[in-house]
């Protein structure tokens, strides 16, 4: 298989090499801030705002803007970006929830951010930062196992290893079933060191199973090794097969978990159990909670969510088109849901209901039509005639998926600890794409 040794240079593009310390400090501070997803918000926060200094010092801002307007990702991010502002000006401030107004503004501009970070080239500074990323997965893996033995120290630094913090945990576990989906696939284009990598990537996914503690994480991994295996096998009768006996396998655990009695409880934070013992237990149980949702029975706390989506879809009913405006869905839901343990929710946990519930159709197909270019964008560079640059193309589209999967069951977007990450690792892929490029 191929081993990069070398990466396309647009010829208009001035070598990575030849750039003074200068020029070179966007992609070099880039190259590391993937490390920085690992660890409390503050630091990634910290980093990124250190990354946009390096872009205003590093001078060249005429070929930044060119590279910028030649992004496939420019105008969809425009797009959504005036669809806020318009159902903004339409709705106004929504009736008891003032305070939330600009705040809920802001979290529909998160694509913005990545801006900046498509103002760099590309270069060997992508395969830096993936190795980056594949070291800080590591180093994170490495802290949950601690954690597990007891050996790490309960303050600000590991506080979210030791504890479940909510959406910066879950951020951990999807960050772990996204570098180790990349391991895989690396694997499956460079064989070189392939029983480290296979050490490393294995030590990665038994981490997400058995300490991770986020059923998406887990699915989200599954999905993208699907996706490889798609990729590698193409189109043929082994990949019918295929799909055939995971349908198969999927059904056949879907009865089985019905067929048990029900858990004594499905709040993890009350079980003392070994981690597979738990993971089993809420795979369990998330198949009777559905299932006991779609029948109509009562659902428990920790089944929360499908009492949120299905009241959420009665307000979506409501004004399918426009929405209810900005920083709406929390005072409407509290109202509809006063008595239910979901009451206090800030969110849908879904951001597909969120968009469809603020800002209506226009505000989800706006949403839409930026994951369809970043999918086009990754097309472009798997038809691009250098292995290196070719390369990016699989980890673009394992990065769309993770956004629309993930968007299934948390904030992706409306939460920043989410939206941060997702453009730092963005960046990686979709640095030097072009609307139009060489195929």
């Amino acid at each position: 298989m191929v081993k990069t040794q070398a990466w396309a240079v647009d010829p208009l593009e001035p070598n990575e090499s030849a750039l003074g310390w200068r020029q070179a400090l966007p992609q070099q501070l880039l190259a590391y801030l993937p490390l920085s997803l690992f660890f409390p918000v503050g630091v990634m926060y910290t980093g990124v705002l250190l990354f946009y200094l390096s872009v205003l010092l590093s001078g060249g801002y005429m070929r930044k803007i060119l590279r910028l307007r030649q992004s496939p990702m420019l105008l969809p991010i425009l797009g959504l970006s005036l669809v806020s502002i318009i159902i903004a000006a339409m709705e106004g401030a929504p009736e008891g929830a003032e305070k939330e107004f600009w705040p809920g503004f802001w979290h529909y501009q998160t694509y913005l951010f990545l801006l900046p970070f498509l103002t760099v080239t590309t270069g060997f500074w992508q395969r830096r930062a993936i190795q980056v990323f594949f070291a800080g997965a590591l180093m994170a893996a490495t802290l949950f196992v601690a954690n597990f033995f007891h050996l790490l120290p309960l303050n600000t630094l590991f506080r979210s290893y030791v504890v479940y913090e909510g959406n910066k945990s879950i951020l951990l576990a999807i960050l772990l079933a996204v570098a180790a989906a990349w391991m895989i696939e690396e694997m499956r284009v460079q064989r070189n060191h392939l029983p480290l990598r296979l050490l490393a990537c294995a030590f990665v996914v038994l981490v997400l199973i058995l300490l991770a503690k986020s059923r998406t994480a887990v699915l989200l991994f599954l999905i993208l090794c699907g996706v490889i295996a798609l990729r590698q096998l193409g189109w043929s009768w082994r990949t019918m097969l295929l799909s055939l006996v995971v349908c198969a396998g999927v059904a056949g655990g879907w009865k089985y978990a019905l067929s048990l009695p029900p858990p004594p409880t499905c709040e993890v934070r009350l079980v003392q159990d070994s981690p597979w013992n738990i993971f089993k237990l809420r795979s369990i149980c998330t198949v009777q909670q559905i299932h006991d949702s779609l029948t109509g029975k009562k659902v428990n706390e920790d089944g929360m969510r499908l009492d949120i989506y299905r009241i959420t879809a009665d307000i979506i009913a409501e004004e399918p088109v426009f929405g209810h405006g900005i920083a709406s869905w929390m005072p409407l839901y509290r109202e509809r849901a006063a008595g239910l343990s979901s009451a206090t929710m800030t969110t849908p946990h879904n951001d597909y209901l969120l968009y469809l519930t603020e800002l209506g159709l226009f505000g989800l197909l706006a949403l839409l039509l930026i994951w369809a270019a970043q999918f086009l964008a990754a097309y472009r560079l798997a038809m691009h005639d250098h292995p290196g640059v070719r390369e990016m193309a699989m980890p673009l589209v394992m990065l769309t998926l993770a956004m629309m999967v993930g968007g299934m069951f948390n904030a992706i977007l409306r939460d920043g600890v989410f939206g941060m990450a997702f453009m730092i690792l963005l960046s990686i892929p979709l640095a030097g794409t072009r609307s139009r490029q060489n195929a």
